[in-house]
Order: structure tokens, then sequence, then C-alpha cells
């Protein structure tokens, strides 16, 4: 490979970093954004129905707790 070939794969190297960046970028707006809503949505179920939110909680902790203290 001489000096010219080395330019060019740097050059091209670089574009392909720059593309994945932008697109990396832009997808983390679009993950932050539909992570809020979903928040947003979580705490009005929550607001209108606590005691169904806390029951809920309570069972899926029970479920996981036995699961977890389980041995092989």
């Amino acid at each position: 490979m001489d000096e010219v070939d080395v330019a060019e794969s740097l050059k091209t190297l670089s574009a392909r970093i720059d593309e994945l960046s932008d697109a990396l970028l832009g997808k983390q707006g679009s993950i932050s954004k539909a992570f809020i809503e979903g928040k947003t949505r979580a705490e009005e179920s929550i607001k209108e129905k606590p005691f169904t939110c806390l029951s809920g909680a309570f069972i899926g902790g029970l479920i996981l707790g036995y699961l977890v203290s389980r041995k092989s």
C-alpha cells in the first residue's frame, strides 16, 4: 500500500464513522423521547389507579423473590 491508498482508506473510514455517529445521535433523541412519553403514561396510570399498581408490584415482587430464592 502506498500513501495514496492509505489516505483514501482513512477518508472512507472517517466518512463511515461520521455517518454512524450521526445515525446514533438521531436514534438517541427518538429513544429518549419515547422513554419520556412512556414515563408520563406510567405516572398517569399510577395516579388513576394507585392500589392496582401497588398490588401488581407487590405480587410481582413475591413471584420474583420466590424464583430467585429457589435452589436448582
